[in-house]
């Protein structure tokens, strides 16, 4: 069995059917039904308070950062200073 790590999911803003998360400093976004898990009732979490903390597989984490990623974004760690 591989380990879990938690991953928090939050919902894209303007959309129904997306969640994002971020693992070691990239944000990554998917598809809702590639974590939904009726185990624990994972999408009621999310219509309910906007955010669920899911246990993922090594695996399963593997793939949402790779075939299943609609996109993955840089965080920035830096201040922006003003111009």
């Amino acid at each position: 069995m591989t380990p879990a790590s938690d991953l928090s999911f939050t919902w894209v803003p303007g959309t129904m059917d997306r969640v994002r998360f971020t693992h070691e400093g990239h944000t990554h976004t998917v598809y809702l039904r590639d974590v939904i898990r009726k185990d624990v009732h994972s999408d009621s979490a999310l219509y309910l308070k906007g955010r669920v903390v899911l246990p993922v597989s090594a695996l399963h984490l593997a793939d949402l950062m790779g075939r299943l990623s609609l996109s993955r974004k840089r965080v920035s760690t830096v201040g922006s200073s003003p111009m």
